[in-house]
């Protein structure tokens, strides 16, 4: 199995930053996750969940497992939501079929089939970088087990998103150029951007050393195929989504990063502007802000699953 380049950075930056005397701010967790299994469309799906309130199913980017979310964030929303994460087919402890068939909208019926499986009753949604474009694809495919749904660093695919730079992708899926590289390219690149970086690799570490998160991060190369396929050549293809966007209805919260150089924040406004009454907000950060600035983001989030003036 071989880990992908955010798991190696964790694990690389981390060892010596706790080494060097970086604390956490968080503590172990009184209950340890448990992790599950649910059989959909052909695959088992591995979750947990943690917290308490309505459910929040929260969906991870490319090549990331349910792990791979900032402790301090989940630590925010845990409060007032049930949060249900999980490893999309192929990810972490997930299986995957022999045939390919990792798509964007495959893994969004994988999501809403979970729904179905865990017997969640409309559950608001937080979708992530790719998880944003399954998040998309959930709201247009399945809004009918949907209440709301929050877009975060989102891409609405085809002709009209705005994309990263060449130079930014070719880092970004070149093997041969440093992992802690691609890992800044998610912060903003100066001081505060780097000490945030910092500061969410050490709390992963914790996290990961105290057991309140899986030690689940593995991603095979046939995996990495697959999901850059679907994520690029197929996502980037054709205009449906972008498209089909007009026919959403749930209520939509979109939100960016004023520094993310991954789906810059323009990204944002061309889906808004597609969704009818759809929300928009911008936080200080890159492509992975919601860490940066959890507390704001988070806040923001509350804020609108809290309303029910749908």
């Amino acid at each position: 199995m071989n880990r992908n380049f955010l798991t190696s950075c964790f694990r690389i930056f981390l060892t010596a930053a706790i080494a060097g005397g970086m604390a956490s701010t968080l503590h172990a967790e009184d209950v340890k996750p448990e992790v599950k299994f649910a059989e959909v469309n052909g695959v088992k799906l591995a979750y947990y969940t943690r917290g308490q309130g309505r459910p929040l199913l929260m969906i991870n980017g490319y090549l990331s497992s349910m792990s791979l979310w900032d402790p301090a964030l989940l630590a925010d929303l845990e409060k007032t939501h049930t949060l249900i994460l999980f490893d999309n087919r192929g990810v972490g402890l997930s299986t995957d079929t022999a045939e390919n068939n990792t798509t964007i909208p495959q893994m969004a019926d994988d999501a809403a089939a979970l729904i179905g499986a865990l017997q969640l009753d409309k559950p608001d949604v937080l979708a992530w970088s790719m998880g944003a474009r399954i998040g998309q694809q959930l709201a247009i495919r399945h809004p009918q087990v949907l209440n709301k749904i929050v877009l975060v660093s989102a891409d609405p695919g085809g002709t009209h998103n705005d994309p990263a730079t060449t130079e930014v992708e070719s880092t970004l899926n070149n093997p041969a150029v440093e992992k802690m590289k691609k890992i800044y390219l998610t912060y903003p690149d100066n001081d505060a951007g780097r000490q945030a970086a910092q500061q969410t690799l050490a709390r992963l570490e914790a996290a990961v050393k105290d057991g309140s998160v899986p030690d689940d991060f593995d991603v095979s190369k046939q995996t990495i195929e697959r999901q850059n396929r679907a994520r690029t050549t197929l996502w980037e293809g054709n205009d449906d989504n972008y498209n089909a966007l007009k026919t959403i209805a749930l209520p939509m919260l979109v939100t960016a990063g004023k520094d993310d150089i991954i789906d810059p924040p323009k990204n944002a406004a061309i889906i808004a502007g597609q969704v009818p009454f759809a929300w928009t907000a911008y936080f200080e950060g890159g492509h992975a802000f919601l860490f940066q600035s959890h507390a704001r983001f988070s806040a923001a989030v509350d804020v609108f699953l809290a309303d029910q003036g749908q």
